[in-house]
């Protein structure tokens, strides 16, 4: 049991520097950012220490990624869409700072209209990262024929979500 807790450290702390070198950010603007010693980042990295509580939150936050995600120890890595749109917050002081990272003009607005989003919106964009290709078509045309939904009556309705369930 020892031994694959071990395996896990590595493998976050393995996260940690891969999403950390992806984004552009030097080991001590990270620890910067964090409010975590360089030494203690790098024992972090190296899979020595375990991050945890509000330091394994604050790298999570600086990543832009969910602290679920920096934490599990089976999650593959580069982190799946949903790992990143869950970490959007309405709290300004809980985003990345993109200002220290290089991200290209194209990301950063993307990145602010993500942060834009309404928590309605953010749940169908990750319904949608999540979803087939199938589904998707079905959603796209189902909402651009919405004055024919609204015709159905509930036996019809009742059958295209039947339909839809079964994507």
């Amino acid at each position: 049991r020892v031994a694959d807790e071990g395996r896990g450290i590595v493998e976050t702390g393995r996260k940690i520097m891969n999403l950390r070198k992806d984004l552009g950010v030097a080991q001590r603007s990270l620890a910067a950012m964090t409010s975590v010693t360089p030494s203690a980042l790098s024992r972090i990295e190296a899979g020595i220490h375990h991050p945890r509580g509000t330091v394994a939150l604050r790298i999570a936050r600086e990543l832009g990624v969910t602290v679920d995600y920096i934490l599990d120890e089976t999650a593959s890595y580069p982190p799946p869409p949903k790992a990143l749109v869950e970490n959007l917050s309405d709290d300004s002081s809980q985003q990345p700072r993109d200002h220290n990272m290089k991200i290209s003009r194209s990301e950063k607005r993307i990145l602010e209209a993500l942060r834009d989003l309404t928590p309605d919106e953010r749940r169908f964009l990750a319904t949608c990262l999540e979803a087939d290709n199938k589904k998707i078509r079905l959603v796209l045309f189902a909402l651009g024929r919405g004055e024919t939904l609204s015709q159905l009556d509930e036996v019809e309705i009742s059958k295209f979500q039947i339909a839809f369930d079964r994507l």
